[in-house]
């Protein structure tokens, strides 16, 4: 098992537009997470993809809130991308459908409790059967549709408080996943939150993942966006986070928005 504290944590911390993200690989990011909760203490996880730099850019809750998170890991073809024009030792993307599946197994392992918040009615509830099919040790997720703003946060707390989980899997789309993962856990101990977006919409079956090869090409945006057409206002980013990304390569101070 890995120490728990933080200093080697930090000393994988690199910036992405002036956003912290960790050079971590999927395999530690377990371990750590592991390593937190096995020692009593707790996290909050962020999974960063390009989409989540621009809007910290432009909201400086946001970004203040990703300062004081404990781990921030590269989720999105972009981020890695963007660290590779710098040579930043950022080279594994961690999803959140992997990174949620890999959990799932410690879990099983250890008895560790999860809570699968967020995503339409009846989502949380097929993604919980799903991971029990994968691992039958795993205790029974609870799971909760709730909402993301602040009115849902006492009936999130009264579940929160009766099943006591040990890893929180927020399903509400950034940034509002954050801030609820903030607000409702901030004062549990131990436990480890997680903003995992669309995760539980894969896990549930209710949209196809895309092919190894795409993912490999990091062209998994292009599959999810032909699915999904609507999807293209919250990417506009995209453009914008590359033409920044090559300009810091550049080495040309980019401005905070």
């Amino acid at each position: 098992m890995v120490d728990a504290t933080d200093s080697f944590v930090d000393e994988l911390e690199s910036r992405i537009l002036g956003v912290r993200v960790h050079a971590i690989s999927r395999a530690l990011t377990v371990a750590w997470i592991d390593a937190w909760l096995a020692s009593g203490q707790s996290a909050q996880v962020v999974t960063v993809n390009p989409e989540i730099v621009m809007r910290a850019r432009r909201d400086p809750a946001y970004g203040e809130l990703l300062e004081r998170t404990r781990l921030n890991v590269p989720d999105g073809a972009g981020i890695v991308a963007a660290a590779r024009l710098r040579r930043l030792a950022i080279s594994e993307r961690v999803t959140g459908v992997d990174l949620v599946d890999d959990l799932a197994g410690l879990a099983a392992v250890h008895g560790y409790r999860l809570l699968l918040a967020g995503a339409a009615p009846g989502v949380a509830d097929q993604a919980a059967a799903e991971l029990q099919r994968r691992y039958p040790a795993l205790t029974p997720p609870a799971t909760l549709v709730g909402e993301p703003g602040p009115d849902g946060d006492p009936e999130a707390r009264t579940l929160i408080d009766e099943f006591r989980p040990h890893i929180v899997l927020a399903a509400y789309g950034a940034p509002a996943q954050e801030y609820w993962i903030d607000r409702n856990l901030r004062d549990v101990t131990p436990v480890v939150g997680i903003g995992v977006g669309g995760t539980l919409d894969y896990l549930a079956g209710r949209i196809p993942r895309a092919p190894e090869p795409m993912r490999r090409l990091g062209l998994e945006w292009t599959f999810r966006l032909a699915r999904e057409p609507w999807r293209w206002r919250r990417m506009r980013a995209l453009p914008e986070f590359a033409r920044l990304a090559i300009l810091e390569a550049l080495g040309i101070k980019i401005p905070i928005q």
